[in-house]
């Protein structure tokens, strides 16, 4: 059939277009927002070359505000009735004028036409608006072009990649490894593929690194700083690869599961996920709303903002009292594991002797905790200016700093040393699937009577299984009266 035979030929720009129309609508909408800024400028500085003046003309009649409202009404309902900059990451420096010229000679005929009905389109100078395409082109071009470069350094830089890991056999090994080296989603970072049933004894595979064999996938995905996996396997494996699917359920990783979707002429959209040519259904322990999670972060902010101020008095009055006591720096900083296996150094002020992790391995028998984590009343490594900060809650305001940075939340579940991490089963690695946090569900709920460590991760799983902003907010207010009441948080 005729559509058939079209098909391969634009097979490959599909593919590429469908990966980048899974980047967020915050994404779009910043990029509109430059486009409107840029459409300002260039109407701005075209009326300055045309007339010398920023705002007026020669021509009474001109209206400044009119010409920018036509225009910017024009570009906006283009954008709502088709997303202009979808494909932008895809197009080549070249490609993106063309499309920038031909973008803005619509704007100006629209703008035009509104002007035209208006009676005003005579009252506006033709150079001011040649002057105007010109400017506009070269600067959304050079918008465009900044914007493409910055937005995969933001997304390392504030921590907001997916780190995904792909799970195939020699069926769609090739094909998978294609299309995940060609995606141009700059919110995961592929860490490394594994083939089951492939020959052992290769370090890649198609310049993806092989992170592991068959046999220790899940001992892999245990250990790793992994958010999501894509799996791919043929017929023959699906019944075992089940297993493991439950498993790294069971961790709170979540699942991209390739699912044959037949290709329909007559409907082109389809609502699955999709991997280049690899439509998946997606297995999350929890899907957030994206909105309540940009209210929790806006929490974090402004908490960490105002802890930060409090951080800075307390450095000035409690360093000099710490190092009085015991000689060693005011700070204490130690390895933790965060949000799926992220490991980043959490602070505190230092509320034990400076050899108090070589002193841990003494006293471990007296560990008064059932499972992974330590703690023993009236621990000898504390300081006395240590207890009293302990029984305040003084000691974590350095945590506010891992809150700017994104390493942890205000609510969230406690991070574990490295040495904890390297004891947990699946099931336990479930309780950092979200990213860790000063206070929680435990600290709340009686931190001082719990004493076994599985009833704590039973309390982090129910805190991420019915996680929603408003429950942070509880659990915020509960903190806040739990310091008052002088058990503080930990």
């Amino acid at each position: 059939m005729p559509a058939e035979r079209q098909r391969p030929v634009t097979e490959r720009a599909r593919i590429y277009s469908v990966m980048y129309h899974r980047k967020s609508r915050l994404e779009s909408l910043i990029i509109m927002a430059l486009d409107c800024i840029c459409i300002t400028v260039s109407l701005i500085l075209a009326n300055y070359i045309r007339s010398g003046s920023l705002f007026r003309s020669d021509n009474e009649r001109m209206d400044f505000s009119m010409l920018l409202v036509a225009c910017l009404t024009v570009f906006l309902a283009m954008n709502l009735l088709r997303n202009m900059n979808r494909n932008m990451f895809l197009r080549g420096p070249l490609h993106e004028l063309i499309y920038i010229i031909r973008n803005n000679a619509f704007v100006f005929a629209g703008a035009a036409v509104i002007l035209y009905f208006l009676n005003l389109l005579d009252a506006y100078s033709r150079l001011a608006f040649f002057y105007f395409l010109v400017i506009d082109c070269g600067l959304m071009l050079v918008v465009h072009q900044f914007w493409k470069k910055v937005l995969p350094f933001l997304y390392k830089r504030f921590g907001e990649t997916r780190k995904l890991l792909a799970v195939t056999d020699s069926n769609f090994a090739a094909e998978l490894a294609q299309d995940l080296k060609n995606m141009r989603d700059f919110s995961y970072e592929l860490t490394g593929i594994v083939v089951l049933g492939g020959e052992e004894g290769g370090t890649e595979y198609a310049g993806i690194p092989i992170v592991s064999d068959e046999k220790g996938l899940i001992d892999y995905c245990r250990g790793a700083s992994l958010d999501e996996v894509i799996i791919a396997v043929g017929s023959e494996r699906k019944k075992t690869v089940l297993a493991d699917m439950e498993i790294l359920a069971e961790m709170g990783i979540t699942i991209h599961y390739q699912i044959p979707v037949p290709d329909l002429c007559g409907a082109r959209q389809k609502e699955l996920s999709r991997f280049g040519r690899f439509h998946t259904v997606t297995y999350a322990n929890r899907v957030a709303p994206v909105g309540q999670l940009v209210l929790k972060r806006l929490l974090d902010i402004c908490g960490a903002l105002v802890g930060c101020v409090i951080l800075l008095l307390l450095t000035v009055t409690m360093g000099p009292l710490i190092r009085l006591e015991s000689p060693g720096p005011v700070f204490f900083s130690q390895k933790r594991v965060g949000r799926n296996g992220r490991i980043f150094n959490m602070y505190k002020f230092r509320s034990m002797y400076a050899d108090a992790e070589e002193r841990k391995k003494e006293l471990m028998k007296q560990n008064e905790m059932n499972g992974l984590m330590f703690k023993i009343e009236n621990d000898p490594r504390i300081t006395k200016i240590g207890r009293f900060m302990r029984k305040t809650s003084l000691d974590e305001f350095p945590q506010f700093i891992n809150i700017l940075k994104s390493d942890m939340s205000l609510v969230g579940t406690r991070p574990p040393t490295l040495d904890e991490f390297a004891q947990y089963s699946p099931y336990h690695k479930k309780r950092l699937s979200f990213r860790p946090g000063l206070t929680g569900m435990w600290q709340v709920g009686g931190r001082n009577d719990i004493t076994d460590f599985e009833e704590i991760v039973k309390l982090d799983v129910e805190y991420i299984d019915n996680w929603s902003f408003m429950l942070d907010v509880k659990i915020l207010l509960k903190t806040v009266l739990e310091v008052f009441k002088g058990s503080g948080a930990r």
